[in-house]
């Protein structure tokens, strides 16, 4: 009898430890209604024991339960910090304590204090309901994954989340520009992992969106079309060489739109063949600029290619001159929906 009792604690035991773990390592989901909703955080350069960093903890607190998202993305720039590694798991509180799903992309400032790439995903990664993954070692820089956003009723592949790291600055004697720029190999995995999930799909590409930190050259085509909306404040800061991220994208046939931040007061949506390029909204106090502070907003659909975004405007912002004022709005501020916002223009 002692024997049966043991036996069955054990397996209590290991049953409650896999439901802990399954729970704050969840599965991407459509909902009841069809719909997957991503909230964009961007250039947030939380700073450890600052009360203007820690104003933006309660900006984005408020953003996750007000939309109640199904994933966070944090494109970039995310801890700007000594004490880097206490930052990162303050910033994670917020999650954790919201039981939301939530994914990183490195930026250029996040490694210039004192932890590399991979030490910031040995640091956030096995955290509770964190998703993001260090990606493949033999493949320039850290975080390059792919997440599935799976059926509401099954396990079946709906949508693909590119997660694409896009690396940092250069140093100005190389003769290069002023950026990094997302290497060759990382074009070919994409393409592979691209390839491979259209015939996983039979032969059918899946509704993709892609995100990273600096954007692409091409950003600088979508701005003055017509169907172009939003703000642009500043240059485009992108590599001068180009790798043919882009062209991959066009080529694979899967990418609806990519979604960056760098440019702190850029945050504009514009299309170019079909591919939306998609700045997000600046989150962090602490950066530059006089444009208001908040997040970006995507809804995917289930079955169709197809999404809305739009901007959530929180706080009226000047860094400089200590401007920290609440935005009192619930308007989805340049609301687009793809395709059908770039039609027949």
């Amino acid at each position: 009898m002692k024997k049966i009792a043991l036996f069955l604690t054990i397996l209590f035991c290991v049953y409650g430890f896999t439901q802990a773990q399954n729970s704050t390592n969840p599965e991407l989901k459509f909902n009841a209604e069809g719909k997957f909703k991503i909230l964009q955080f961007t250039d947030i350069h939380f700073k450890y024991n600052s009360f203007r960093s820690d104003s933006v903890l309660l900006l984005m607190k408020a953003a996750v339960n007000d939309e109640k998202p199904d994933l966070v993305v944090l494109t970039g720039d995310v801890v700007c910090s000594k004490h880097t590694k206490k930052a990162w798991l303050k910033l994670a509180t917020i999650f954790t304590e919201a039981e939301v799903p939530w994914a990183v992309t490195l930026g250029n400032h996040d490694i210039e204090e004192e932890l590399t790439g991979k030490e910031i995903m040995e640091t956030i990664c096995d955290l509770p309901y964190c998703i993001t993954e260090d990606g493949p070692e033999e493949i320039s820089g850290n975080g390059n994954y792919v997440l599935k956003v799976r059926s509401h009723s099954s396990e079946k592949t709906e949508a693909v989340l590119y997660c694409i790291d896009s690396h940092s600055g250069l140093k100005k004697e190389a003769g290069l520009g002023s950026y990094d720029w997302i290497k060759w190999d990382q074009v070919n995995w994409y393409r592979e992992q691209s390839r491979k999930l259209t015939a996983e799909n039979n032969g059918n590409p899946y509704p993709a969106l892609a995100f990273f930190h600096i954007p692409l050259p091409e950003y600088n085509q979508v701005w003055g079309m017509e169907t172009t909306i939003g703000v642009k404040n500043e240059k485009v800061c992108s590599p001068d060489i180009n790798s043919g991220m882009y062209n991959a994208f066009v080529e694979s046939e899967d990418v609806m739109a990519m979604f960056v931040g760098h440019d702190h007061v850029n945050n504009y949506i514009g299309e170019l063949r079909g591919i939306c390029m998609v700045y997000g909204q600046a989150t962090g106090r602490e950066t530059y600029g006089g444009i208001p502070k908040g997040y970006r907003v995507i809804e995917l659909y289930e079955g169709q290619r197809k999404f809305d975004t739009w901007v959530r405007e929180k706080y009226e912002c000047d860094n400089d001159k200590g401007i920290w004022t609440p935005v009192n709005s619930r308007e989805k501020k340049y609301f687009v929906t793809y395709p059908d916002s770039f039609a027949g223009k």
